[in-house]
């Protein structure tokens, strides 16, 4: 006579598998989480090392916010939320079976979560792959998910892929246990930005009056953004700094408002305000604005103020071009296709665009070797530190650090630098930090 056949005890290096893994996961999209905030911050995240190991062009890519702006939270909450998910269904695995020898509801939902993990890490690899950038921490993420799915699949035991029966009643434990973690995850999620190109509103035949309807017009939070930036603006220090000769400007000498900013070439907000300026400009007055152009480059090789470098000098060779190119007719359309093209920028390719541009290749690398530009360098980082910068980019109006805030930037040169212009009094109470 047959015996009913017994669910095989679950290994000790299963049980210690799954809880690793998962556990290392939830603490490795913390940290990607932490870093994509330093990102946001406009500074060099520890793991972008350098054009092909770069976390920053992962987490830029297009793929990337859309998946922030569909849930709710940036592709490194997903990890912590897998990862949770992932640790408390393995608990309940291992406790039921050891308790009472039968943790097969939950050896489905093990195996469902682990195919699940699997199936994400494909799409994410795919993505990553179109952008010709590598992430070192999401392949340890990857990593550690395949870590999970060999445990759950394989070393639990029963068939890899159990029949839908049996998946089914673990689908609806993930559920469970995924909609509050979810929902808890929110929270940090919708305090995270999403780096989305700023817009700048259209203004008829730079009419004040369209303008200030606009104003009225606009969304409370970009209100609120606009009245924050002018708050902060008007409180802020306004430094000496006549030691500084000006090198570049774009707009005339004599512009009402004046903006100093300070690039890295692969700071992707950097790349944002050069596409914001050149609509402002299109928008503002003519000869209402002007703006000159300064480097912190985020690489230790060239600033030493920095911790980190990328060890593949793209950020001081960008820097470096962009000084020894500042006398070319051609100079600011040569730095605006160097910032579009920024994803894919290697020191070939940013030598390849000043060519284009008419800069002669001999003169160019003679330039970029020369003390002079070396020290060029080093003033715009001394100009910088006199407004304590903390990131890039870093934008000057009239001397004083000024929000980027498409709004107050367009009222400003409308109103000719007037900050208690009418236009910006119709902006509501800055919000209090």
């Amino acid at each position: 006579m047959s015996k009913p056949s017994t669910p095989s005890p679950l290994s000790g290096a299963a049980a210690a598998t799954l809880l690793a893994t998962s556990g290392g996961l939830v603490a490795l999209a913390i940290y990607q989480w932490l870093e994509l905030l330093e990102l946001r911050a406009g500074r060099l995240p520890a793991c972008a090392l350098n054009a092909t190991f770069n976390c920053a062009t992962v987490w830029d890519t297009a793929f990337a916010h859309r998946i922030h702006e569909y849930v709710g939270m940036p592709v490194a909450g997903l990890g912590v939320l897998w990862g949770g998910v992932a640790f408390v269904l393995a608990f309940l695995f291992i406790q039921r079976s050891r308790a009472s020898g039968d943790g097969e509801a939950f050896k489905g939902a093990v195996k469902f979560w682990a195919i699940l993990g699997v199936l994400s890490c494909v799409t994410f690899i795919t993505a990553s792959l179109q952008a010709r950038a590598l992430c070192l921490t999401c392949l340890g993420t990857y990593a550690l998910t395949f870590g999970y799915a060999v445990a759950a699949l394989k070393l639990v035991g029963g068939p890899a892929i159990p029949p839908l029966r049996d998946l089914t009643p673990g689908a609806g434990w993930a559920l469970v246990l995924t909609v509050p973690i979810y929902l808890g995850l929110l929270v940090p999620g919708s305090r995270t930005p999403v780096q989305t190109a700023p817009t700048v509103p259209v203004v008829d035949a730079h009419n004040p009056k369209d303008f200030g309807a606009i104003v009225d017009g606009m969304p409370e939070r970009d209100r609120l953004t606009a009245a924050w930036a002018r708050e902060q603006w008007k409180n802020s220090r306004q430094h000496d700094v006549s030691m500084f000769p000006v090198h570049a400007l774009k707009g005339s000498p004599s512009a009402p408002v004046k903006l100093v900013e300070f690039t890295d070439i692969l700071c992707g907000h950097c790349a944002q305000f050069e596409a914001l300026y050149r609509e402002i400009e299109k928008m503002a007055p003519p000869g209402s604005i002007s703006m000159e152009p300064r480097y912190f480059p985020l690489d230790k090789e060239c600033n030493p103020d920095m911790t980190g470098s990328a060890n593949d000098g793209v950020r001081c060779y960008g820097a470096r071009l962009q000084i020894c190119t500042e006398k070319s007719p051609n100079f600011f359309a040569l730095r605006s296709e160097l910032f579009e093209n920024q994803a894919r920028l290697d020191q070939g390719m940013m030598l390849s665009i000043a060519k284009r541009h008419g800069v002669d290749e001999a003169q160019l690398n003679e330039c970029m070797k020369s003390p002079a530009t070396a020290a060029r360098i080093t003033e715009d980082i001394a100009y910088a530190k006199k407004y304590a910068i903390e990131g890039t980019p870093l934008v000057l109006l009239n001397g004083k650090v000024a929000p980027p805030s498409p709004v107050f930037l367009m009222a400003m040169a409308i109103s000719g630098g007037n900050v208690d212009s009418p236009i910006l009094l119709r902006l509501p109470p800055a919000p209090k930090e």
